[in-house]
C-alpha cells in the first residue's frame, strides 16, 4: 500500500514536472528576442489597456507585441547622438520652449495670391481657440483640449526647413519630432531607423518605422496624431478646433471608431479607388493608430514604394476603414495637397489636364476651393525656398504683416486667366482622349517602371458599335 501511494505520488510530482517544463518552452518561444536581449535586462515596458508594448533598448532589435500581433523588424529603437539604440525624445520640449519666431527678410508687402488668399479667405480662428481655452480653465464644462502629436519626415540636409517648422507652426502642437538621418535634440529631430535605403523611393519603410515608434513611446500621451513633410504648414490651432467639432467626435463615436482624416484623391482619376493624400499631412485618431500598426506585419512588409500615403490607405482599407471625407458641404478643402498660391488661381475647368484637376474632385474656383478655417497647406517647389515660405505663410496668418499697405495683386507668373502654364504632370487618361479619334478609346494599365507603377494609356479602334449591329 506505502508502495502504491509513493509511486501515485511520484506520477503526481512527474506530471506536474512535465506541465512546468512545457510551460516554460511556450512562454519562451512564444516570443523571438535576440540573443543580446536575452541576456540583457535594459527593456522599457509600456502598459495600455489590454495591450503589451516592450521595447528593447540594448539591441537594434525589437520585440513588440501588441495583442498578439508581432512588431519584430518593423519596429527599430531610435538611435541618439552616439549611434546607440533606445532614445525615446521628449515630445513636449519644443512646446514647452518655443523657439522665437525670425521675422527677418519676410516680404509682407509683397501681394501676390499667397498674401491675397490668407487675407482675404483663410485665417487662424484665434477668437474660437480661445474661447475653448477659457471654457476648460474656468470650467464650465468643457472637455480637455484635443491633445496633437505632430511628426515630420525629413534628413538632416534639411535642417533649415525643420528649423522654420519649429519657430512657426511645431510648437503649436502637444508633442513633436521631426524622423530624420540624424538626432540633434537642439532641433527636435530623431535618427529613427527603418528597412532599406534612406531615399525618396523608400517613403513607405520610413512611414512604417515612424508610426511604430509614435504607438510605442507616445500613444498613450495624445488623441490624435499628424504626419507630413518638411514642406507642409499646419494651422494648428484650425485642425484642433476641427478635431474637436461635433462632425468629428460623432464620427469618431467618442474614439472607439478609427478615423483617417485628410484631403482625399482619386488614384489615376479612378472615383473608387481612394485615397489620403500625404501633401498637407494626414491625421489618425488613436483607435486608427493602432489598427494600422497592427496591419504592418501583413500589408506590404517590404514594399519599396514612395507611396506611403496610399499604401497606408489600403493597408486601413483592409480592415474596413475608409478614409474620411473632411470637405466641407460645398466641397471646400480643410486638407490641402497645394500650396495656397496654387488654390488661389486654380479652375479645373481650365486645366482639364493638370495632375490636380484628375486626382480630385473639387469642382470649385479659386479660393473658394479651401475653407475659411484651412488645417493644412503644402508648400512643395515654393521660391525662393520652402523654409521661407513658411515663415511668410506663418508671418500673414499671425499678424507679423498685418500693418502692411498693399498695392494691386502681383500677377502670378505661373497662371494666366486661370490656367497654369507650368511644366507638371498631367493625366495620362485625359491626355490621350484628347488626342483620341471619334472611332477611338482610350485603354489604361499600370506599368511597373522601375520601383514604381505609372499608368500607360493607348488609343484602340471602338469596335463596340458593330459588334452591337
Amino acid at each position: 500500500m506505502a508502495r502504491q501511494l509513493r509511486q501515485a505520488t511520484h506520477g503526481v510530482f512527474g506530471l506536474l514536472s512535465m506541465l512546468w517544463l512545457c510551460t516554460t518552452i511556450y512562454l519562451f518561444t512564444s516570443v523571438t528576442l535576440p540573443t543580446s536581449s536575452r541576456e540583457n535586462s535594459s527593456k522599457k515596458k509600456i502598459l495600455s489597456d489590454d495591450e503589451s508594448r516592450t521595447q528593447d533598448t540594448s539591441s537594434g532589435e525589437t520585440t513588440i507585441v501588441n495583442n498578439q500581433v508581432n512588431l519584430t523588424g518593423i519596429y527599430f529603437p531610435a538611435l541618439d547622438e552616439n549611434g546607440n539604440p533606445g532614445y525615446v525624445h521628449n515630445a513636449t520640449t519644443l512646446h514647452n520652449n518655443p523657439p522665437v519666431f525670425d521675422t527677418s527678410g519676410i516680404q509682407c508687402g509683397l501681394n501676390d495670391a499667397t498674401m491675397q488668399l490668407l487675407t482675404q479667405r483663410v485665417y487662424v480662428d484665434l477668437a474660437a481657440h480661445e474661447r475653448a481655452n477659457k471654457l476648460v480653465l474656468e470650467g464650465g464644462g468643457g472637455k480637455p483640449r484635443a491633445k496633437i502629436f505632430c511628426h515630420i519626415y525629413t534628413t538632416q540636409k534639411q535642417r533649415p526647413r525643420i528649423q522654420s517648422i519649429r519657430e512657426t507652426w511645431g510648437n503649436r502642437c502637444d508633442g513633436f519630432h521631426a524622423a530624420s538621418t540624424t538626432t540633434d535634440r537642439s532641433i527636435d529631430s530623431v535618427n529613427i531607423p527603418h528597412e532599406g535605403k534612406e531615399e525618396y523611393n523608400n517613403m513607405w519603410q520610413k512611414v512604417r518605422a515612424m508610426w511604430s515608434y509614435v504607438y510605442v513611446n507616445y500613444f498613450d500621451s495624445y488623441d490624435w496624431f499628424h504626419i507630413g513633410g518638411d514642406d507642409m504648414y499646419v494651422l494648428v490651432e484650425n485642425l484642433r478646433l476641427y478635431l474637436e467639432s461635433e462632425e468629428i467626435v460623432t464620427a469618431s463615436n467618442g474614439g472607439d471608431q478609427p478615423l483617417l482624416l485628410g484631403q482625399i484623391f482619386y488614384q489615376h482619376g479612378n472615383r473608387s479607388a481612394t485615397y489620403v493624400t500625404g501633401g498637407g499631412g494626414y491625421t489618425l485618431n488613436k483607435a486608427a493608430l493602432k489598427m494600422l500598426v497592427g496591419t504592418f506585419p501583413n500589408c506590404a512588409p517590404h514594399d519599396v514604394n514612395s507611396g506611403e500615403d496610399l499604401l497606408v490607405t489600403q493597408c486601413l482599407k483592409k480592415e474596413g476603414i475608409e478614409p474620411y471625407w473632411t470637405t466641407d458641404e460645398t466641397g471646400a478643402e480643410r486638407y490641402d495637397h497645394v500650396s495656397p498660391e496654387v488654390e488661389f488661381n486654380f479652375d479645373s475647368k481650365k486645366n482639364p489636364l493638370f495632375w490636380y484637376s484628375y486626382y480630385t474632385g473639387n469642382e470649385n474656383i479659386g479660393p473658394q476651393r479651401v475653407v475659411k478655417r484651412a488645417v493644412s497647406f503644402h508648400l512643395f517647389k515654393s521660391e525662393p525656398t520652402v523654409e521661407n515660405m513658411m515663415r511668410r505663410v506663418h508671418a500673414i496668418l499671425y499678424g507679423h504683416c498685418a500693418n502692411v499697405t498693399l498695392g494691386p495683386p502681383v500677377p502670378t507668373k505661373q497662371w494666366s486667366d486661370g490656367k497654369f502654364l507650368g511644366r507638371y504632370w498631367k493625366s495620362p487618361k485625359l491626355q490621350c482622349e484628347l488626342n483620341a479619334k471619334v472611332d477611338e478609346i482610350c485603354i489604361c494599365s499600370m506599368v511597373k517602371r522601375g520601383r514604381n507603377e505609372v499608368q500607360v494609356c493607348k488609343k484602340h479602334a471602338n469596335n463596340t458599335s458593330h459588334q452591337m449591329q
